[in-house]
């Protein structure tokens, strides 16, 4: 087998697929952005394989080679066209969420204009969202919804990779509007349908856990966890029976301990998801006690999330409280110190004195002791404003914080594991 970088995939690729008559985006294949899903990464029908060596994802040099000239053959005939039936709007509580998780590129390309389209009456209208009723849920004339023009849609569209790619394909290039229907090459309609019921059948394979067989949620979330050697799917029933549960025997010891060097991450199930097999063992970088063993998927989101997301959960705040520094000290590592913020501003600031809704915020900038925060409030267009927090008041913030969730009713003590002393 001869792995290749993804950077060089997609240049082998461009270099074989050059005239091709079906609009490609490989920048797919560097992105991989369905990897987790089902490890693969589609280019037309085609499901090219990832492999993971060395921490690296790659892919075979074989594959991508055979599908480069696979597609540099496939025709595509611009006046041999069939008509597009797009689906309506649907609102979230008329979803099955099951069949809205299932791949369906007519659903996608119409998902994109409705998106378009209601931002652009959000930019236009000043007025509450709830005063402009479901105009831009309506096709017009033109068979877009709302007020949009297929100028304004090519134009939005383009600023987002996410609103013109299926199956590293530009369907965009592709739809024309005859007037009463919108129509697609008769080629490359078959091409998506062939790419939709493919990745349908990659995702029912790793909906099912590797050991028992037992069917998952829909992609395999929250069963399906990176490995040394790619993602693995694996229920809670068999992950618990096949590795042990961490009881806290590390709780006030050093990362840098002779102690915790002798103990593998890896015998443990992962401490904050509890169903994937642990391969490192987390610890505050501030004051460098062990806080337990994490997956690399729940590793990466501790060290990398935005910090007021992560905060949400109370699993993930207890978690990092059992460093003893930051237990002892009632604080929080410091990356964490402003992402109390955000929902403090959200129950104290409003935009105007009778609106009722809750703003969401982010933090904009530092300095001279003072964060500056965003907020907006998605009622309102007009709805964006600034707010200055001292460092001082962001500090009692993170204070209050913690102990309001270390005096929850179901947090208990730390046992005395006879941690060693800073």
């Amino acid at each position: 087998m001869s792995l290749i970088s993804r950077e060089y995939a997609r240049s082998l690729f461009a270099e074989l697929t050059h005239g091709a008559t079906v609009p490609l985006d490989l920048d797919e294949l560097v992105e991989m952005p369905r990897l987790r899903w089902h490890g693969h990464v589609f280019v037309g029908d085609i499901a090219l394989r990832c492999y993971k060596h060395r921490s690296r994802w790659m892919f075979e040099e074989r594959d991508i080679r055979r599908a480069g000239q696979a597609l540099a053959e496939f025709a595509v005939d611009v006046d041999d066209v069939v008509e597009v039936q797009l689906p309506a709007y649907r609102d979230h509580d008329e979803r099955d969420l099951e069949d809205w998780g299932r791949p369906d590129w007519r659903r996608q390309l119409v998902s994109w204009m409705f998106h378009q389209a209601r931002r652009q009456m959000m930019e236009r209208d000043v007025r509450s969202c709830d005063e402009w009723a479901s105009s831009w849920k309506r096709f017009g004339a033109n068979g877009l919804p709302g007020e949009l023009t297929w100028e304004d849609f090519l134009a939005r569209s383009s600023l987002y990779r996410s609103t013109q790619n299926i199956a590293s394909t530009r369907p965009l290039q592709l739809l024309t509007w005859s007037g009463d229907a919108w129509l697609l090459p008769r080629a490359y309609v078959g091409l998506l349908d062939r790419f939709e019921q493919r990745e349908d059948e990659l995702i029912g394979r790793v909906r099912l856990c590797s050991l028992c067989g037992a069917q998952g949620p829909m992609w395999g979330w929250p069963w399906r966890r990176s490995t040394a050697k790619g993602y693995v799917t694996m229920c809670p029933p068999c992950s618990g029976a096949s590795f042990r549960l961490y009881g806290g025997h590390l709780r006030g010891v050093l990362y840098d301990s002779p102690r915790r060097r002798g103990t593998r991450a890896d015998d443990y199930v992962c401490r904050l998801c509890g169903e994937a097999r642990a391969s490192a063992w987390d610890h505050c970088h501030d004051h460098g006690y062990v806080r337990g063993p994490l997956c690399s998927g729940c590793n990466t989101r501790e060290g990398l999330a935005p910090p007021h997301w992560f905060l949400q959960d109370p699993t993930s705040v207890l978690h990092l409280l059992e460093c003893r520094g930051c237990r002892e000290q009632r604080t929080l590592p410091r990356r964490f110190h402003t992402g109390v913020v955000p929902a403090h501003l959200a129950q104290t600031e409003r935009h105007g004195r009778r609106c009722q809704r809750q703003p969401s915020a982010r933090e904009l900038e530092y300095a001279h002791g003072v964060y500056r925060f965003s907020l907006y409030c998605d009622k309102h267009i007009t709805g964006n404003w600034t707010k200055d927090v001292t460092r001082t008041e962001v500090a009692a913030l993170v204070q209050a914080f913690v102990d309001a969730a270390l005096a929850a009713p179901d947090v208990a003590p730390p046992a005395d594991v006879g941690g060693e002393s800073a």
